[in-house]
């Protein structure tokens, strides 16, 4: 009995000890764990767009193979966002500047007007970080590079991907792990989607909206109404918040009121009319849940968890309606 004791806390040692080895390795890789998650992400993303150009047939025969389609996909997504950033930004450069400069009035004549002294330290020089940004520029395109290729290659090799983890699957799970995988591969295309969609639409309408008020940084004021729909709840009256500061602040009440009520309006009809539309094949998680999930993961991986927040829910969703609930 005694040396039976003796073998179970031995084995249990054992365990432990492989357990922490298996997590130390988990946590020295995890940089290259979340490159791999991202770049799963952007080939799912894509997948669409390379299914619907590998199936093009002429003939009845495909006329692109599995890995042209992947390189059109990607030439022709990469192109486009090269594209509108090349017209945007230097637009954005000469707006963005002038912005901070007059939130940052904004606020210390409001918290004067109430007796208060508020001290801001100057946005400007925060430009002396320039440099440092620039030194590390090269890395993030390193980075970026690397993550497009990595990308490229899942995209290429997705079919022969998921036949590998087919065959790992014991074959009494295979057919789960098959709608595990078709379920979130589908998810994560539709969300993507409908979230570019919506992005893009608050974009054009907000950045249209404030050039014809008169607000003279409708364009950054745009772009982050556009960036902010990705921000369930908090998002939107953030975007809104400030394009009303600002034209309140140019001493424009009319201006003010008028965006004031089209950013309503325009919430109201995205909530109501476009949402439904667009992310109608999505899990549709509520705004809080997304919400929460956006604040968790963005606590523990910064920028990154922001972007994985919504596809690992969905991931988390998927596992638990297979796995668990049916049990």
């Amino acid at each position: 009995m005694g040396n039976a004791n003796l073998n179970i806390s031995f084995k249990t040692i054992l365990f432990t000890l492989f357990s922490l080895g298996v997590v130390y390795a988990l946590y020295s890789v995890y940089p290259i764990i979340i490159l791999m998650v991202l770049a799963l992400i952007v080939a799912l993303s894509i997948e669409p767009l390379v299914t619907r150009i590998e199936n093009i047939k002429l003939n009845k025969k495909r006329i692109f193979s599995r890995a042209t389609a992947s390189l059109m996909s990607f030439f022709f997504v990469i192109s486009l966002i090269v594209t509108a950033f090349f017209f945007i930004i230097p637009e954005l450069a000469h707006q963005a500047p002038k912005l901070f400069e007059t939130v940052q009035k904004t606020i210390v004549s409001y918290a004067e007007d109430y007796n208060y002294k508020l001290e801001i330290p100057d946005l400007t020089q925060y430009t002396e970080r320039a440099l440092s940004i620039s030194l590390s520029f090269v890395t993030n395109i390193v980075y970026l590079l690397t993550l497009i290729l990595l990308s490229i290659y899942i995209s290429i090799d997705w079919e022969g991907i998921k036949k590998f983890f087919h065959k790992l699957t014991p074959e009494g799970h295979r057919s789960v792990y098959d709608k595990i995988l078709h379920e979130f591969e589908v998810s994560i295309g539709n969300w993507v989607k409908g979230q570019l969609g919506l992005m893009f639409f608050i974009g054009i309408v907000s950045t249209t909206i404030l050039y014809f008020v008169g607000n003279p940084y409708y364009l950054p004021l745009g772009i982050l109404a556009g960036l902010l729909e990705i921000v369930p709840i908090i998002g939107p009256f953030i975007s809104t918040f400030l394009a009303v500061l600002i034209s309140f602040a140019l001493k424009d009440q009319t201006a003010g009121v008028i965006t004031l009520a089209s950013y309503y309006s325009v919430q109201l009809i995205e909530n109501n009319l476009i949402v439904p539309k667009i992310m109608g094949k999505v899990s549709g998680f509520s705004p809080i849940l997304i919400f929460l999930a956006f604040l968790i993961f963005t606590n523990f991986l910064g920028i990154i968890g922001a972007i994985l927040a919504v596809p690992m829910l969905m991931f988390i969703n998927i596992l638990l309606k297979h796995l668990v609930l049916k049990k």
